[in-house]
């Protein structure tokens, strides 16, 4: 989407938090579409073509590992995140590693890192990348490759600790 600011869903509960990472995002060329609950969440998920999910864990309605379940149930390779206050307990979780969460950020954390891995891991889809439905990922963008010695996006997700292993 050359000429199209790319949505970000947003979905946290703390509505000081919910405009720090939207103001982030949006001076970053994207377009943030901000929720409140998980449930608000699923639903803008479902009417709004996003290029990533950056989720709060424990909101109302629906916890973030529940929302980016049901988004892995109609896009496998979409970049989706957490933001927690439990980053250690769910850096050990095994459905971080099941549903290919690319980071779990723990609270407080930097909005900027944040606004950076989210771009890294949309600049590093294929161009036209399908979905489990065979239709290309029209958000996928073309990228250099990465540099020698960066981390890879499969397999374990990063905690966002230096030096810590999922």
């Amino acid at each position: 989407m050359p000429n199209q600011k790319r949505k970000i869903l947003v979905a946290e509960d703390n509505p000081g938090l919910a405009r720090v990472l939207s103001f982030k995002f949006k001076s970053s060329g994207f377009e943030p579409v901000t929720c409140g609950n998980g449930g608000e969440a699923w639903k803008s998920f479902c009417d709004t073509q996003v290029a990533a999910v950056v989720s709060d864990h424990e909101m109302p309605i629906m916890s973030g590992i529940e929302l980016i379940e049901r988004v892995r149930e109609m896009d496998a390779t979409l970049p989706c995140f957490l933001v927690t206050g439990r980053q250690l307990e769910l850096s050990r979780d095994p459905r971080v590693i099941k549903l290919n969460i690319h980071t779990v950020f723990g609270k407080p954390f930097s909005p900027g890192t944040v606004v950076s891995a989210v771009a890294d891991a949309i600049n590093q889809q294929a161009p036209g990348q399908a979905n489990p439905n065979g239709q290309a990922n029209p958000n996928s963008q073309a990228s250099p490759p990465a540099p020698i010695g960066s981390p890879p996006l499969s397999g374990a997700p990063s905690t966002g600790l230096p030096g810590a292993e999922a």
